[in-house]
């Protein structure tokens, strides 16, 4: 999972990315106290990439003892904010922030699923028939720390690529093709009606976030694949008769997939990051690793 560094941090707002960009026309990244703190952590400072700037806030919000830095843009010209960055300024004023004048609060947000389903580099996916391209897909082309923009051109060429040969498939296999069936609900059991499925959604989120997040150890990491074994044991076995149960399964599924290959991977690389394990291994750990339902292995 590849975090952002810098998402509007204001009550109210969704985690909208403040862009790149705006730290490469000249923007400084602020503590409480006002004082530009990037230099000491990295010789880029604001320019480092990506992981190191988001380690860099979290650690400065923990030495401060604050929810947020700040993004100071007041420097910059009203013009070229103006021209740059249209759309931010306009969010932000929405917000009563005028980024002329005004500090932008920022917070790091998870952005970007780096690992996925393994495909080739048709997207073909381990089960026939199955294609799989975009942030869902495990191409290898972004590495332990996906470059920005990348993914983009990721999606148009398997975008491409996947669509030209399913295409290809379903004119071969016409008369083979199932015709829509209606889908019935299953009945509900007593114990569907006594879950908050909201309640799971938030704690696996919330500790998602404590746990698997920016930093990783391996002792939380272990929390956290137990909590999320222990909320499978009732969650799993449900038949759901609406999208939000489906999305709970799939959310406890994906989760465990990768706090289980975090705890796993004992090095820190890209944007994997263990405080328990700060060096990176590339003897041990320079591959991926790749899960299925009948065992899990490296390659």
């Amino acid at each position: 999972m590849q975090f952002h560094p810098t998402t509007l941090y204001v009550a109210g707002a969704e985690r909208v990315l403040i862009s790149e960009t705006v730290r490469g026309e000249g923007g400084i990244l602020r503590n409480k106290f006002g004082e530009r703190f990037m230099p000491k952590y990295h010789p880029s400072a604001e320019l480092a990439p990506r992981d190191i700037v988001s380690r860099s806030v979290i650690q400065e919000i923990r030495k401060t003892d604050y929810t947020h830095v700040y993004l100071d843009v007041r420097h910059i010209s009203k013009e070229k904010l103006s021209t740059r960055f249209p759309k931010i300024k306009k969010l932000c004023k929405s917000f009563g922030i005028d980024i002329t004048k005004d500090l932008i609060p920022v917070h790091p947000s998870a952005h970007y699923m780096i690992g996925g389903i393994k495909v080739d580099q048709k997207g073909r996916t381990s089960m026939e028939n199955l294609y799989a391209c975009g942030e869902v897909s495990c191409t290898g082309l972004h590495g332990a720390n996906r470059l920005g923009s990348n993914s983009l051109l990721e999606g148009l060429v398997f975008g491409c690529r996947v669509g030209y040969i399913a295409s290809k498939e379903v004119a071969k296999k016409r008369d083979e093709l199932l015709s829509p069936r209606l889908f019935k609900g299953p009945t509900k059991n007593h114990l569907y009606n006594e879950l908050d499925l909201e309640d799971i959604r938030n704690s696996l989120k919330s500790i998602m976030w404590r746990n698997v997040g920016i930093e990783r150890d391996g002792k939380y990491l272990k929390d956290t694949i137990n909590s999320i074994k222990h909320w499978s044991k009732y969650i799993m076995s449900n038949d759901f008769s609406s999208p939000h149960g489906w999305e709970v399964q799939n959310m406890l599924t994906v989760s465990f997939l990768i706090a289980n290959s975090a705890f796993r991977r004992s090095e820190s690389r890209g944007v994997h990051y263990r405080l328990d394990y700060l060096n990176t291994n590339d003897k041990q750990w320079k591959k991926h690793i790749v899960v299925n339902n009948k065992n899990d292995f490296k390659q």
